[in-house]
């Protein structure tokens, strides 16, 4: 019993250290927004978003190396770093001439942003050898060390700090990170023909998720912009849950991996799936009952809205979530096809939420319809049972 605690506890730790480190990264946020002007502020939120949609490229690398080194499968791990990080460069270059003629970019903070893109893609590597190895307090340590270190630069230099300032204590925290990697885990071993598909795939699908939980918080100031604070407000805890989703994705997906071929990973899976069912439904009850109380506690008052605005909320992202889930498990098969589903629900959310805006309350219900029926329909319509077929 002693060592099947043991063994399982991380099942319970890590999920809840990962939400710790999310909410460290929530205060240093708060942090900026106190001490920086609104102005100076928002032009930083600009690269961070920016920066968010090129770290993708990295976080698909470590799912997939994940993936393939949970299956035993060989690939050329040295040429696809080297052509990741070419092709990356490539693009990059252009966008370092091009960006500050449409947005209000320096090029010096672009070359700021680039080198945390090329640390986090040969970190990633690694990454994805502790997650494959279910190594994850030395996965858990690694992201706290990128946090603490740009929380601690931050905070210690506060009353210095600007944009550029706060990109370059992000990007030592990515070298802290990246230079502990060293003493934890070996670049994974070049093997065999270079397969690059699953990694293509991994970013198509993370590119299009990213649009679902970002979509209405750029859109929302558009369409309810003396309501936006509420609704980010709200956003942080509903995104809270999607923390959560991702830190069990990170479990998951070796044990996913490992059991993608065999004749039980049918059954295996739905009962995963009933047991996330449980934990949503908990988590919702949660949300109706305990969250509204802690919103004044945390943010004061003034922020009534929001109290409500979360009970919406918490079903727009139950849906993400099962929706991500799926996407997991089609990517533990090898299979793409999902991805054309994908896209039509990205689609009709783009409607919906273009269209469906009379009150915020009617915009949330019409997102949580989208996902949570399209979570259904791809429940019954994808197929789970395990094959041979080759990802292209």
């Amino acid at each position: 019993m002693t060592s099947f605690i043991q063994r399982h506890a991380v099942l319970l730790i890590f999920p809840i250290l990962d939400v710790a480190l999310n909410l460290v990264n929530y205060a240093y946020h708060l942090l900026l927004a106190r001490e920086l002007s609104s102005a100076v502020y928002g032009l930083l939120n600009a690269y961070l978003a920016f920066l968010g949609l090129l770290l993708i490229i990295g976080g698909a690398l470590q799912w997939t190396v994940t993936r393939d080194y949970s299956q035993q499968k060989t690939n050329d791990y040295k040429n696809l770093s080297i052509r990741v990080l070419a092709i990356t460069g490539s693009i990059l270059l252009i966008l370092l001439y091009a960006l500050p003629y449409f947005l209000p970019f320096t090029k010096i903070n672009l070359l700021i942003v680039y080198f945390i893109v090329g640390f986090h893609i040969l970190l990633s590597f690694r990454r994805g050898v502790l997650q494959a190895t279910e190594r994850f307090y030395a996965l858990n340590l690694s992201y706290y060390i990128e946090s603490v270190v740009k929380v601690l630069a931050t905070w210690l230099l506060i009353q210095q700090t600007n944009v550029t300032y706060a990109l370059i204590f992000i990007l030592l925290g990515m070298i802290a990170s990246y230079l502990l990697s060293l003493t934890q885990v070996a670049f994974p071993a070049s093997a065999g023909q270079l397969q690059a598909g699953g990694l293509v795939h991994m970013i198509h699908t993370q590119i299009v998720m990213t649009l679902f939980f970002t979509l209405d918080s750029l859109l929302v100031t558009r369409y309810f912009p003396q309501l936006a604070g509420d609704y980010s407000v709200a956003l942080r805890f509903g995104q809270l849950l999607l923390f959560v989703a991702l830190s069990l994705a990170q479990l998951l997906l070796p044990r996913l991996s490992q059991k993608s071929q065999e004749d039980s990973f049918h059954l295996w899976e739905r009962r995963f799936y009933i047991l996330l069912l449980g934990g949503l439904t908990l988590a919702i009850l949660i949300y109706w009952t305990i969250v509204p109380y802690l919103i004044p506690l945390l943010f004061g008052d003034g922020y009534e809205a929001a109290t409500r605005y979360i009970k919406y909320m918490v079903f727009v992202y139950a849906g993400i979530t099962l929706i991500q889930y799926e996407a997991l498990v089609q990517f533990s098969l090898h299979r793409t096809g999902y991805l054309k589903g994908y896209w039509l629900i990205l689609i009709l959310f783009a409607i919906v939420l273009t269209t469906m805006h009379a009150t915020i309350e009617t915009w949330l219900l019409a997102q949580a319809s989208v996902f949570l029926i399209s979570a259904a329909v791809l429940r019954f319509t994808l197929p789970r049972h395990p094959n041979l077929v080759k990802e292209v």
